[in-house]
């Protein structure tokens, strides 16, 4: 049993939520969840000037209090908004790097969710989503998912499971919610109070492809229905073993059945961040042949994708982005690690410049202590949400060490990117 830091407060109470006008009081953010971010003085003073101008705010969602046996590392968020309800999905496993991370448990789960119906100030108790699957489901193949056995249970060759690696989650135009992770397909149609899990959908022996890895969101197609972006992955004697495709997945029945187009684009893509903008689906996506880059695709239902290189180039291992388009600025924006360096950077380009891949480096949200993968890890800002109403943008993180202890956090950021970016200009 690894040991475990001193047990402190699990949600984030902060007192006022993120507007367009300044705020009183920035959130307080207790001693475990201070050791998590691993920040600065200087970071956590412009934060805190940021939160009293109405222009960040950074808060915990659930911190490894008291986690199931190992399974103290809480991470992958990913997170959507059905009316004015928040809903973040995340993991709660052993670790990120299987050495010394600890040993898999009954309760460990690739599908944590939580609610909250105040903006992110409070959040409901973390629900399960394996809670509402059959027994007979839950444990098919084994505790650890059919894609993780090669990580966290390398003797187990079973080929029983849900042949899906990693997660992803959105909001259908009913207002339901639907989540895809290691465990299958969920969907809740009260806005994330309920679930239900569609037992066949993606299972081994009603979905006869390799395993897909997603990225981050699912989106609703008017035409093609639900729709989810990933690659192939291997079988589970096979891991990492990827293909040079786009691979959409649809389901035109709410998540009970999905079949498969795909597409060749010439390079190991891994995690598609998805979007939907000017009649195209615009990707940004990891270049998995060295890991060292990002990659644009541009797609059309039928159509082979058109691919791009761009500037989003690292001395190594990128991460997962979130892309969006940003209603007040009228630009496409990504959130983006820095892993080289454990850093959170906002990017942005112009629709009409898509084509030439040429993004502008923003501000930085966020610097952590220590190297990635070494004493520290995170941060996944993939699926974050755009709140139009309120001119903010929640993004959702985990950071911590890499053999846990880690924990998802919320960042609350104005949509006004030019008042933002001053503000971090201080402490970049």
């Amino acid at each position: 049993m690894k040991s475990m830091a001193p047990l402190y407060v699990l949600f984030a109470l902060t007192s006022t939520a993120m507007s367009q006008a300044a705020v009183s009081q920035a959130p307080q953010l207790d001693a475990f969840a201070q050791k998590l971010l691993g920040v600065s003085d200087a970071q956590t003073a412009v934060w805190t000037k940021g939160a009293r101008q109405g222009l960040i705010e950074v808060a915990p969602v659930n911190l490894p209090v008291n986690p199931p046996g190992d399974c103290n590392h809480y991470g992958w968020p990913v997170a959507t908004m059905t009316k004015d309800t928040l809903i973040v999905m995340h993991r709660r496993i052993p670790g990120h790097r299987a050495k010394g991370a600890g040993k898999p448990h009954p309760r460990m789960s690739y599908g944590v969710v939580l609610r909250s119906t105040d903006e992110g100030k409070t959040w409901s108790e973390p629900y399960d989503l394996r809670d509402c699957m059959k027994a007979e489901d839950r444990l098919r193949g084994g505790v650890v998912p059919l894609s993780h056995r090669a990580k966290f249970d390398k003797g187990n060759k079973s080929t029983l499971g849900y042949k899906v690696h990693l997660h992803a989650i959105g909001a259908a135009r009913s207002g339901a919610v639907v989540a895809v992770n290691n465990h299958g397909v969920f969907r809740s149609e009260d806005a994330g109070r309920t679930w239900k899990h569609f037992s066949k959908a993606l299972r081994e022996d009603t979905f006869k492809h390799q395993i897909i890895n997603i990225g981050p969101r699912i989106l609703d197609d008017p035409k093609h229905g639900l729709l989810v972006f990933g690659n192939w992955f291997g079988e589970v004697d096979q891991y990492h073993k990827y293909s040079e495709k786009l691979v959409a997945l649809s389901s035109l029945d709410g998540g009970a059945t999905w079949k498969a187009e795909e597409h060749p684009v010439g390079f190991k893509q891994y995690e598609p961040a998805a979007l939907l903008h000017d009649g195209q689906y615009r990707f940004v996506t990891r270049d998995q042949n060295q890991v060292r880059a990002h990659r644009q695709m541009s797609w059309v239902p039928g159509q082979k994708p058109i691919i791009q290189k761009t500037n989003l180039q690292d001395p190594r291992l990128v991460d997962t982005v979130d892309l969006s388009f940003n209603p007040v600025t009228k630009r496409l924006e990504i959130v983006r690690s820095e892993r080289h360096r454990m850093q959170l950077w906002l990017w942005s380009i112009d629709p009409k410049d898509w084509a030439t891949g040429q993004w502008r480096r923003e501000c930085r949200l966020l610097a952590r202590k220590g190297g990635f993968y070494s004493v520290a890890d995170g941060f996944h800002p993939a699926g974050a949400i755009i709140d139009k109403k309120r001119s903010v943008q929640h993004i959702f993180i985990y950071i911590g060490h890499p053999n846990g202890p880690a924990g998802v956090f919320r960042i609350t950021r104005t949509l006004n990117t030019p008042k933002l970016k001053q503000l971090l200009a201080e402490n970049n």
